[in-house]
């Protein structure tokens, strides 16, 4: 365990499903991305749009199939890295803030 890890206060769980969101006070535009991992205060995923640190978003990620409701949440982008194997692909790290 790293000393980085000792700090988590939460699981964090491999979920890869698809996520849409928008940043607040732009939301008629809708982005997408990839859900890496999520915890209970963040989440991780490969988007194609790179939000900037500081922006608050709202998030709704649909797991697969028809038997689990969508995952809402409200946070706030904590860093952005461009991936360097593929073409306006961004890895992007939130903080949640609220979910429902």
């Amino acid at each position: 365990m790293t000393e980085h890890d000792e700090k988590r206060h939460f699981a964090r769980m491999n979920i890869e499903t698809q996520v849409t969101y928008s940043v607040k006070g732009l939301e008629d535009i809708t982005h997408h991305g990839v859900s890496g991992d999520l915890s209970a205060t963040g989440l991780y995923m490969l988007s194609d749009f790179a939000p900037e640190e500081g922006d608050t978003i709202n998030i709704v990620m649909n797991p697969s199939g028809d038997r689990l409701p969508a995952f809402v949440a409200e946070g706030i982008v904590m860093r952005v890295n461009v991936d360097d194997n593929y073409t306006n692909k961004f890895h992007v790290s939130v903080q949640l803030t609220q979910t429902s």
